[in-house]
């Protein structure tokens, strides 16, 4: 193995890394003045990404990002004929549905106006088609959660991109205040626009 092949073997933690400022860098190009806070404390809100528009005056985007292998199970693409090993009625299927349900409930969960799932390029067909099975739309037809493609570019910088975008969620007013007074009143964002 060469030094340049041996540079570009990322671990997973260095992947969701760079995932995160791909996401970061699509969230500030598209907000109005956002204040961006990467990987805030889970006891406040569990996302990857939090931005809140407006300076911190606005509404809360809030993005899990997801690049586990698990997401593309045995490499196969939904659009590819299924194989014996990898159909409705297998384990495998059953786990990987149950998976992506578990990220869905925390999705749907969030106390976020606007919420995002980032997967990667390669995951798209499988995890897009599981997620709409457990739906898009809030129970209350209030929100709908955002897809965010992750297309990673091996020695370049990976990009996001909004594939779907979300539509604005009903948000527990206890638990915003949670959010203002244990985070964004406390703790300066690890990026904002200055003006």
């Amino acid at each position: 193995m060469s030094v340049k092949e041996r540079a570009w073997s990322l671990t997973p933690r260095q992947r969701e890394g760079r995932a995160v400022n791909a996401v970061a860098e699509l969230l500030r190009r598209t907000l109005s003045v956002p204040n961006i806070y990467i990987e805030p404390p889970e006891s406040v809100i569990a996302a990857d990404v939090l931005a809140v528009d407006r300076a911190g005056a606005g509404d809360l985007h809030a993005v899990e990002i997801e690049l586990a292998p698990t997401l593309n199970p045995k490499g196969q693409r939904r659009k590819q004929p299924k194989s014996k090993e990898w159909d409705a009625r297998s384990t495998g299927y059953l786990e990987y549905r149950e998976m992506i349900g578990g990220i869905h409930r925390r999705l749907m969960s969030m106390p976020a106006h606007y919420r995002y799932i980032a997967i990667p390029a390669d995951s798209y067909d499988v995890a897009f088609g599981t997620l709409v099975q457990h739906g898009l739309f809030h129970a209350d037809g209030i929100g709908r959660l955002g897809i965010v493609v992750i297309t990673e570019k091996g020695e370049g910088s990976p990009t996001a991109e909004v594939d779907m975008a979300p539509e604005r969620f009903r948000v527990d007013p206890v638990k915003l205040k949670v959010i203002e007074t244990k985070l964004l009143a406390k703790s300066r964002p690890d990026i904002e626009v200055r003006i």
